[in-house]
């Protein structure tokens, strides 16, 4: 199973989201974490890594993607992206046709591959949530970043096939989340004929900011804080996702 973590907008906590529900989800399953802004690295630094293999040699050396694959100390793996290397920010159709290889295979190994994408609807975001199952499209309760939200989610469905979305409000209340979520889906369902799933909601928490200056997940830093109670709460209910691939159209090239 393939699902993105991704987003119209930038700055709304896709990294650290993906790192804690990794972890959230690691007891159970054996979670691959992917840095997929290729060439601008994130996980690594979140969890204060220095991976020596990272997808730039796989993609520029012919490397292995196994070969990058490293421990995050927290109970999933990690395929980290490069730093600062411009050719990764957007790859080629060969390279991606290469990293597409290496992903399946990885996927044979593992139950669940997280996409940690860039923001936006650049070809190579475009082109990890096309290989997902599933979109898992967080906004914040700023319209920039619920406007940019719907039109991610139109751009994939319209022009890519894609029709399986996930929906997390990031920095909001449980009800400021299920209010900008009725107005997003019914703006979805009107115009694109979809109904997207409400994950849930993750409460601004301190915690979460010391958590990342610390370069240490929330999980592990403070379980028991506001927003790690809410991302366990949202891994639970993706798990129901999690126990059948769904039927996806035909995606058009990227």
């Amino acid at each position: 199973m393939m699902i993105s973590i991704t987003s119209g907008k930038g700055g709304v906590g896709k990294t650290s989201f993906a790192v804690n529900l990794a972890l959230a989800l690691s007891p159970e399953y054996r979670v691959l974490l992917v840095d997929a802004d290729l060439g601008l690295a994130n996980v690594d630094v979140m969890l204060s890594l220095a991976p020596q293999v990272t997808v730039r040699h796989v993609l520029l050396e012919g490397r292995s993607v196994k070969a990058a694959v490293v421990k995050s100390g927290y109970g999933f793996d990690i395929l980290p992206a490069a730093s600062g290397v411009v050719e990764l920010v957007q790859p080629d159709s060969e390279m991606r046709g290469a990293l597409e290889l290496g992903l399946q295979e990885l996927a044979n190994e593992y139950d669940l591959l997280l996409f940690d994408t860039g923001a936006g609807i650049s070809p190579v975001v475009l082109w990890f949530n096309c290989l997902a199952a599933y979109s898992l499209v967080i906004y914040t309760p700023e319209p920039t970043s619920i406007t940019d939200a719907y039109a991610l989610i139109k751009v994939l469905s319209r022009d890519y096939g894609q029709k399986n979305f996930l929906l997390l409000a990031n920095q909001a209340s449980e009800k400021e989340g299920e209010q900008y979520y009725a107005h997003l889906s019914r703006v979805i369902n009107h115009y694109l004929g979809l109904s997207p799933y409400f994950l849930g909601s993750i409460p601004k928490d301190p915690e979460l900011e010391r958590s990342i200056r610390l370069q240490k997940p929330l999980l592990a830093h403070k379980r028991e804080s506001k927003a790690a109670r809410a991302i366990l709460k949202i891994a639970e209910e993706l798990k129901p996702f999690l126990q059948k691939e769904p039927l996806k159209a035909a995606a058009r090239g990227v």
